[in-house]
């Protein structure tokens, strides 16, 4: 007989599945991530430093006299200052909302950007202090006044706190969990282990895993930089997984969750997102959805 063996992660590998059944028996939800990000550049071992746009890289103690990446700062820039802009035409443009992946330092860098994505009735998602910040270098004191500290940086700001988190970079520690529960936060985003939401229990309370699962495919745009592909490619893969969650919804309900990073959003990159979202429009039985409505359906008629 194999020896028990559990650790940490098995609240999300051993939880339970369950049985979806979307508004108005919609084959699949399709959820829309933005991603409005900002960097500290900060050369401090419990930060890592931007080695390319629209992610980082580790530094080490002895890269404190590393000169300032003023490239890519400017790349990275490029999400607040224009490409933000671009994708909430896109969505005005089809009359869909989306779930913003929001630093809250970008509360500071782009105030008018936080504000208008508030006001135009997306959701904004906790996204820690700063895309360069990773909760796995910091002590528990410390990642729980992370979380603390953003969700109320939001309030004061726009009047909502967020309900939703996605850690930066996705890594998330063995405490994220219990302390977004902690906090009262409804869903967390990190996991990519499945296809379709579910429920955890942690501390006692019941909380929704959004799998950010198009993290690891060629549907996250930054891949045109860390993979070397391209918008056209971003496309072909959003079709390619689209056609077939939509093949397999014909047997059950699916999701599909498409990310737009707002440094990535070029006019050629911009084009695709606008492809992207009118391929999905055009089929049937589709619910373009907030993250926060996939999570509030599923607690009131799922579990």
């Amino acid at each position: 007989m194999l020896p028990s063996h559990n650790n940490f992660y098995d609240v999300y590998s051993k939880a339970r599945k369950i049985k979806i059944k979307w508004p108005n028996n919609a084959r699949m939800a399709v959820a829309l991530s933005g991603n409005l990000e900002a960097w500290t550049e900060k050369p401090d071992s419990k930060y890592r430093r931007t080695r390319h746009v629209g992610g980082s890289n580790p530094i080490k103690e002895d890269d404190v006299n590393t000169p300032y990446d003023c490239r890519t700062a400017s790349e990275n820039d490029y999400g607040g200052r224009t490409g933000v802009w671009r994708i909430l035409r896109i969505l005005d443009k089809h009359g869909v909302k989306a779930s913003f992946n929001t630093n809250a330092l970008c509360i500071h860098r782009y105030p008018e950007a936080v504000k208008a994505v508030h006001e135009r009735g997306h959701e904004i998602v906790g996204h820690s202090y700063a895309e360069d910040v990773q909760l796995i270098n910091l002590t528990e004191e410390q990642e729980r006044e992370e979380i603390r500290t953003c969700a109320q940086m939001f309030r004061d700001f726009v009047g909502v706190r967020p309900t939703g988190w996605l850690t930066s970079g996705m890594r998330h520690t063995e405490r994220t969990l219990g302390i977004l529960a902690d906090e009262g936060f409804l869903w967390h985003g990190d996991a990519v282990n499945d296809d379709k939401p579910y429920p955890v229990t942690i501390n006692g309370k019941t909380m929704i895993i959004v799998p950010y699962k198009n993290a690891i495919s060629g549907l996250n745009d930054t891949g045109m930089y860390r993979r070397g592909i391209t918008a056209r490619d971003v496309f072909n893969s959003f079709k390619d997984e689209f056609d077939i969650l939509y093949e397999e919804s014909a047997q059950e309900p699916k999701m599909l969750t498409f990310a737009m990073h707002c440094q990535m959003a070029f006019p050629a990159t911009g084009k695709v997102y606008d492809e992207a979202i009118k391929y999905a429009k055009s089929f049937p039985d589709i619910w373009f959805a907030k993250r926060i409505e996939i999570v509030n359906w599923i607690k009131e008629h799922c579990l």
